[in-house]
């Protein structure tokens, strides 16, 4: 039970995700909503996959225990950026992001079962040579119901890519690859005009409960190049970090880069082994 075990995220009681996110979040902070990162191993991991929990259910019917079939070879390899609500005390969102590991990327290792071939071939045909050293996978992106709402709407889901897009940049990250629902892919699109797109010739395929999802790839430095040229105000919110202030407090960069390039080089190092 999370109220013993603060890395167990099965227990539904909001008092013990409470005092869990008392534990993890900055002191009294200004801000209503704030974005942490977690290694899958640290007790504020429990926060993301609570929020992931909860939301599979609700929106394609994952069972808890088919997500802890289908993420638990990648827990090492995991982290989570998590969006937190300061004034109530609970996870709002998440995204868990995998790094390089011998464990490879969930998104590479699902693609041929459904698209019946391999993504390096997805990515040759579009012209693409993806470097797996200089990419991370989205594995999960999810937000929870009370936060999807007018009183929120976006927020949240632009916190967590503000703190994705300048962690990536920062960390000398190229890729990013990922099977997104067609709704999400065209709501991130949209609403933050990043350069996420489709293979050449890869329809949307049910995958893990989603009627229609597709494999989608990501280069940051086109991205940036198009943000600079075309969406000045995107640019300062998604590449300087700046713009959400008055309302969620950016992830501590310092301690984000080093968290990540740490679980980053323990991987390489037990790869080497």
């Amino acid at each position: 039970m999370l109220a013993v075990d603060p890395s167990d995220p099965s227990d539904p009681s909001d008092a013990a995700v409470r005092r869990l996110v008392v534990e993890v979040m900055a002191p009294d902070p200004p801000e209503p909503f704030g974005v942490y990162l977690f290694r899958s191993d640290e007790p504020g991991g429990a926060l993301g996959r609570r929020v992931e929990q909860k939301v599979f259910l609700e929106v394609f019917g994952n069972t808890p225990e088919l997500l802890a079939k289908e993420y638990q070879p990648y827990r090492a390899a995991s982290f989570f950026l998590c969006v937190v609500d300061h004034r109530r005390r609970l996870p709002a969102g998440v995204m868990r992001m995998l790094v390089p590991s011998d464990a490879g990327f969930k998104t590479a290792n699902d693609v041929p079962a459904i698209w019946l071939e391999p993504l390096d071939a997805m990515a040759m045909r579009t012209g693409l040579v993806i470097d797996p050293s200089r990419t991370w996978d989205i594995a999960t992106l999810a937000v929870a119901a009370e936060y999807r709402g007018k009183a929120t709407t976006g927020l949240v889901t632009l916190g967590l890519y503000q703190a994705l897009s300048t962690l990536t940049l920062r960390s000398g990250i190229e890729w990013l690859i990922a099977i997104l629902d067609r709704r999400v892919f065209r709501m991130v699109r949209w609403q933050l005009k990043m350069t996420f797109a489709g293979f050449k010739d890869v329809p949307a395929l049910p995958y893990l409960g989603s009627p229609a999802s597709l494999p989608v790839w990501c280069s940051m430095s086109e991205g940036k190049r198009r943000l600079v040229a075309d969406h000045p105000e995107l640019y300062e919110l998604l590449v300087e970090g700046r713009g959400l202030e008055a309302a969620m407090r950016p992830v501590d960069m310092t301690g984000a880069l080093d968290r990540v390039a740490d679980l980053t080089a323990s991987l390489a190092l037990e790869s080497a082994t």
